[in-house]
């Protein structure tokens, strides 16, 4: 399971490493060191549980003598001292027992008479418990010294697990579990306890394979040689990691007993934890550079890999200070730190997740405790709301600064915890603010998702604050019936809850393995490119690059028949199904020019498609409204004055508000129903009517908002999906829905026309005049332009009010261009991880098409020209079999012929992407796949559904050519 969590983590640092995830630099970059320190602390943690073991009890062989030493210091409570005393007389394991006083108490003199401990104080002063032990040390003889702190409760049976393991000479000291009996009196201690549970379980059992078992301040048994060899107990507020350093240094080796053998206190209040907390981190981190770097040769290289990166776990102060401060800076920026749509980076994750959470749980099996087991949630939200904490141990290692050795306190009771609790306010308070601040500045699916992230920080401090005053609530709920009642109950259900949890936990570890391979299996899964896959909302976008004006000239005409037989425009309808001929007469030439250079509708208006953002959730470059602003300033440069969005969209406020600011115009866009919808009027019909009703209503207001547009060509579209005499039936329920939505939409806003799109097909002028007659309050119709073949349909027998609503501009290339009463396929090309377009005025990296200059000076925009040479793919004479790897060169024009470009000096940059399609043709997928002027191409499965995408690069400007893999062979 390690092995595969450590390939789920390369995959993922691999991944977000890849320059095309990259957003805003200084985010991208914190967020990486965040996501590669955890990395390293997930391994070490790994690491820890590769070879865990418990040792074998030896067969004692002899009799040792045993001095027990524990402190008090002025302050602690008596009753738990005496309590400690009293079960260290019980212990049956012959020995001598020592409370070393520093604060030369007089009861507590007492108390030792009577119970037969040896009471011993100091007057020099000096090295805060490491002195006092070592006071104390110097007063006893004992073969073997037992440390214990004054909260821990000792077994009877305490030493008898642990002298036998000294009758090998080169143990220097044995460690056994440091356990609690108060972990359930609150959140503090709760959380304080269930830190410690995986590292007294099996990391501590993996360091007995390690020769690296750590020392812990309390419940650890020295042989007296040993510490003597070091000079005694060492100093430090990190005393007992102190010893430990300078005891495997000397080459004396350390054993770890997994067995709980005394309880003691945890902080049970939130000073008491960050007391204990900061005088650990300085201490630890003090020690890295100091010991640390005296003993480092003396170590074994599993000591030096210990000693060395156990202090840096409290840097992850930094991490939590770092993940609280990008989600941050990225509402108040509107920057965001990653260009990866939501469903790539959970594919890339969930494995890496997943190896997380259940290597955890597998391990659980070595915890000394069933209720150890679990997530820990509370240990971990209390570690997070810890961070300024060891952010200050830090930084008083760099300044020196002494921090007292003072006792973790052992009483509860309530306190004022302001004081502390500023940092995580002041994290809190500015959490808030910038969650105001981004939703309110740009409303869109990013700006929510970090959100999303800022309020869930917010919730770890809410519960950092709930917490520390988690004893007034306990004494609030207390004075009031009712409430007692409910905490009651839910704490009877939370008892369910928990036995219920120990079924699911013991289940998961059984499987872990099986587990951990399917959920692995299953992201493979939904990531893999199939040869069949079909996107029909990418046809709905991309339509144009395909076939349909073919289609309906067969198909259509029957249809239409049926609905148009009262109509004038039945002899029309009645001819023979179209023939289209390759070749265009000189009228039709005539007629398309017409129709291009004079539509009737929009006169002034100079418009492109805005789709940026239209799969928010599966768009590989986040949208904020600092991008749309930008967009709408260069659309300002271009000449145009009008933009046409697609709603109801998640954009909508940030576009509005964009707009206005560069005075631009909105042409408000509904998709219609799809076709298969209208063989009945059904409910779904309905709402949807009502869906775009409701966006008129709340948006009619907008003096930005120039006219309602119904989007796609669907009457066109239903001789696709049904025969007679079900096409009959939808395209009179089409005729009808329309109809009513129209006037409705009227009735709502009289003010702006209603216009509604059609495919320029055979059928084009005979649809328009159909539609116009039996829906007049339609004030024009926007014509779809997607393909050069669809520009010999535009005929002068139009008889309604027209523009140009989808004009691909590559479609127009060797056409006259209009002047106005036209709106541009789309300002960019678009690359999501289920749909690609490519008839953009800018490419998918917003760099300059030459459509774009054109149309701006067509417009009288300021964009300057371009020089870029027209550019071709020179494809192989050769089978595109599957598995070949075959060569394609870029072809350049330049004086007047095409060259090589090989052999063609030229600071353009050649770039080549290996596009996928549907059965249609439509682009749903795109990846990189060479660079340069010739590259070699392996050709995949199914090449049929290939393209291949040229770019030449200069500057910040563009030219591309797009080809099949193959040269197909012609009758």
């Amino acid at each position: 399971m390690i092995i595969i969590g450590v390939v789920c983590m390369l995959f993922f640092m691999y991944s977000l490493l890849q320059k095309s995830v990259m957003g805003y630099k200084p985010l991208y970059w914190l967020l990486i060191s965040t996501f590669v320190y955890t990395f390293f602390k997930i391994i070490y943690e790994w690491y820890h549980y590769w070879s865990i073991s418990v040792p074998v009890t030896p067969t004692v062989t002899k009799q040792y003598t045993v001095d027990i030493f524990t402190t008090f210091c002025a302050g602690e409570p008596y009753e738990m001292i005496v309590e400690t005393l009293t079960a260290i007389q019980a212990i049956h394991y012959p020995h001598q027992t020592f409370l070393c006083d520093e604060a030369d108490d007089p009861y507590l003199k007492s108390v030792c008479e009577t119970l037969g401990v040896h009471h011993i104080t100091r007057t020099i002063k000096i090295n805060a418990k490491a002195g006092n032990i070592n006071n104390a040390l110097a007063q006893s003889s004992g073969e073997l010294c037992l440390i214990l702190d004054p909260d821990h409760i000792p077994v009877p049976e305490f030493l008898d697990p642990i002298v036998a393991h000294f009758e090998d000479p080169e143990i220097g000291y044995v460690q056994v579990v440091q356990a609690y009996y108060n972990q359930h009196i609150g959140w503090i201690a709760k959380g304080a306890a269930q830190q410690t549970y995986q590292f007294y379980g099996p990391m501590m059992m993996c360091m007995n394979s390690y020769g690296t078992v750590q020392a812990i301040g309390a419940n650890c048994t020295f042989r007296r040689t040993a510490l003597e060899s070091i000079g005694g107990h060492a100093a430090g507020l990190a005393e007992d990691m102190h010893t430990a350093m300078q005891l495997h240094a000397r080459n004396w080796k350390s054993v770890y007993v997994p067995a709980v053998l005394s309880r003691g206190l945890v902080p049970a209040t939130l000073s008491a934890y960050y007391k204990q907390q900061l005088k650990w981190s300085r201490g630890v981190f003090e020690l890295l550079v100091t010991s640390y770097v005296k003993l480092f040769r003396k170590f074994s290289w599993r000591q030096k890999l210990h000693y060395g990166l156990l202090p840096l776990f409290y840097l992850s102060g930094f991490v939590f200070l770092l993940n609280f401060l990008i989600p941050v800076i990225s509402l108040f920026t509107d920057a965001f730190p990653l260009r990866m749509d939501f469903s790539e980076f959970l594919v890339i994750s969930i494995p890496f997740i997943t190896s997380i959470i259940l290597i955890r749980h597998f391990v659980q099996q070595w915890v000394m405790e069933d209720n150890e087991r679990g997530f820990h949630v509370v240990g971990g939200l209390l570690l997070i709301g810890t961070w300024w904490i060891f952010i200050l141990g830090f930084v008083y290692t760099i300044i020196r600064k002494n921090v007292p050795y003072i006792a973790t306190p052992k009483d509860v009771k309530d306190e004022k915890n302001l004081k502390n609790n500023l940092p995580n306010i002041s994290v809190l308070v500015i959490s808030i603010l910038s969650i105001i601040y981004g939703l309110n500045n740009d409303w869109s699916p990013f700006t929510l998702f970090m959100s999303g992230i800022v309020g869930l920080n917010c919730m770890f401090m809410i519960f950092m604050l709930v917490a520390s005053s988690e004893l007034k609530i306990q004494g609030y709920v207390g004075k009031h019936g009712t409430l007692s009642n409910a905490v009651s109950k839910l704490q009877s259900a939370k008892r369910h809850f928990w036995l219920l949890r120990r079924s699911i936990y013991t289940g998961v570890r059984k499987v872990s393995l099986i587990l951990t391979v399917l959920v692995i299996s299953i992201s493979i899964y939904a990531s893999r490119d199939s040869d069949e896959y079909i996107d029909i909302s990418a046809i709905r976008h991309n339509a144009g690059k395909n076939n349909t004006a073919e289609i309906i000239s067969t198909s259509d005409t029957t249809g239409l028949s049926h609905l148009i037989s009262q109509s004038k425009y039945y002899a029309a309808a009645a001819k023979p199904i179209f023939r289209i001929s390759n070749t265009a007469s000189q009228d039709s030439k005539t007629d398309q020019v017409n129709v291009l250079l004079n539509p009737s509708f929009f006169s002034s208006v100079k418009g492109v498609i805005y789709s940026k953002g239209h799969y928010w959730y599966k768009n590989l470059t986040p949208l904020t409204k600092k991008i749309i602003m930008e967009d709408f300033g260069e659309m300002k440069k271009t000449g145009i004055n009008t933009i046409k969005i697609y709603g109801p969209n998640i954009y909508d406020n940030s576009t509005f508000d964009a707009a206005a600011q560069k005075g631009l115009k909105i042409h408000y866009s509904f998709w219609m129903p799809d076709p298969p919808s209208f063989i009945n009027d059904t409910s779904y019909l309905a709402d949807q009517s009502n869906i775009i009703l409701k966006i008129i209503n709340k948006n009619k207001a907008n003096p930005n908002i120039s006219a309602w547009n119904l989007g796609n060509s669907n009457y066109q579209q239903l001789a696709l999906f049904y025969h007679e005499p079900q096409l009959y039936r939808a395209q009179l329920h089409y005729i009808n829905f329309l109809k009513r939505l129209v006037k409705k939409i009227k009735s709502a806003d009289a003010t702006r026309p209603v216009t509604l799109d059609v495919q320029s097909s055979p059928t084009l002028g005979l649809t328009i005049n159909l539609l116009h007659e039996q829906i007049p309050e339609i004030d024009a119709f926007g014509i779809i332009i997607n393909n050069k073949r669809s520009l010999k349909y535009l005929t002068a027998s139009i008889k309604a009010p027209y523009f140009l609503s989808n004009a691909d501009p590559e479609a127009l290339e060797n056409v006259a261009l209009p002047t106005s009463g036209t709106f541009y396929a789309n300002w960019q090309d678009q690359q999501s991880s289920s749909s690609v377009t490519l008839d953009g005025l800018k490419d998918i990296w917003g760099r300059n098409k030459p459509y774009l200059y054109k149309i701006s000076q067509s417009w009288h925009g300021t964009i300057s020209g371009h020089r870029l040479p027209p550019i071709k793919i020179l494809k192989p004479a050769l089978t595109t079999t599957a598995g070949a790897s075959l060569p394609y060169h870029a072809l350049i024009y330049s004086y007047n012929k095409w060259n090589i470009a090989a052999h063609f000096k030229t600071e353009v940059k050649f770039e080549w992407y290996l596009v996928k399609t549907d059965s249609d043709g439509n682009a749903i997928g795109m990846n990189k796949v060479g660079t340069g002027p010739d590259i070699y191409v392996n050709i995949p499965k199914n090449n049929d559904r290939y393209r291949l995408y040229l770019v030449a690069v200069k500057d910040n400007n563009v030219v591309d050519d797009y080809s099949t893999l193959n040269t197909p062979l012609e009758n």
